[in-house]
């Protein structure tokens, strides 16, 4: 029960503002503990955090596990002094920045992490772009937008979208999901067959990360050889069927960490899936991929700091 408790509270603080968080740290017999890798920072009592699962995902960017988290002063990670109001929003006056957090510059930081948006330079699908990005920027997600040899991409119906990066420099790293996104650009200009969109494909699936690709954009991966023996569909699924993929009727399919989508009409679907997948611990399952090495080297949480897995001072 305490670890299902603990479990609520840390899906609880992640529905939150930062502020929030941190309004349990400032009692008498909480600490904080801070994610590595985005930051997120969650309070808990000297027996929660002894007996928490050391393998728990961050449920913010599901990079780093429970047991990775290290012990911070709940007053400096939220960056104000001692004599601040904990649970008062940070707000000023609201005429200062009307702006909300997801219109922000795609390379801002979010702490729910970052998603990348692969587009064909030219030709690509507006409707595939526009809603995804726009719904992954409201349920505070941070997106970046990569295209290869333009700073400008073109869309099929005269959009224009600024390219934050070139394909090739791409740091996989810096995201918890890569979206291709579809249009005739995919067709026209055999992105299908070129060697940086497969390879950011294939190292995408190499790592585990969730992948996604909507209309003609599913040919990328499936001539990458990753939908083979996989549920998919695509807007012209005779090329994915030809590359072995088991073409579905649904709008969008899912099959383990890749998301397909058949189209523009499906954008909003898609956009959900691929919410719905990351908060799902990042993709269909939760401990996957972790090596025999990761676990005997993994930290865990007990009341006097972080100690080695299978250490005689862990309580169970």
């Amino acid at each position: 029960m305490l670890f299902q408790k603990l479990i609520v509270l840390l899906f609880l603080a992640g529905a939150f503002p930062v502020f929030a968080q941190y309004d349990f740290g400032a009692n008498e017999g909480y600490t904080c503990w801070q994610c590595p890798v985005c930051g997120y920072v969650v309070s808990m009592t000297a027996e929660q955090a002894a007996n928490i699962n050391s393998y728990t995902p961050c449920p913010v960017c599901y990079s780093a596990y429970a047991g990775n988290f290290m012990p911070v002063s709940c007053p400096t990670a939220l960056g104000v002094s001692s004599s601040d109001t904990f649970g008062k929003s940070n707000s000023t006056d609201a005429s200062e920045n009307t702006k909300p957090d997801y219109e922000s510059s795609p390379e801002t930081s979010s702490r729910k992490g970052k998603i990348l948006m692969v587009l064909p330079p030219e030709q690509y699908q507006e409707e595939e772009l526009n809603v995804p990005r726009d719904y992954f920027q409201s349920m505070g997600y941070s997106v970046a937008l990569a295209s290869k040899g333009v700073k400008t991409a073109s869309g099929m119906n005269g959009e224009n979208a600024q390219v934050d990066l070139d394909l090739k420099k791409v740091k996989l790293s810096d995201y918890i999901a890569v979206v291709f996104v579809g249009g005739e650009g995919i067709y026209s200009l055999k992105l299908n067959q070129d060697p940086d969109y497969i390879a950011l494909a294939k190292s995408t699936e190499t790592q585990e990360k969730l992948l996604a690709a909507i209309c003609l954009a599913p040919w990328i991966l499936a001539d990458a050889g990753l939908l083979k023996g996989k549920r998919a569909t695509a807007s012209d699924t005779d090329h994915i069927k030809a590359k072995g993929a088991i073409v579905s009727d649904e709008a969008v399919v899912q099959d383990g960490n890749i998301i397909t989508a058949n189209g523009p009409d499906a954008s909003r679907e898609f956009a959900e899936a691929i919410v719905t997948a990351l908060q799902n611990y990042g993709v269909a399952g939760s401990n996957r991929g972790i090596s025999q090495m990761e676990k005997s080297s993994a930290l865990t949480v007990s009341r006097t700091g972080l100690v080695r897995e299978g250490s005689s001072s862990r309580e169970k």
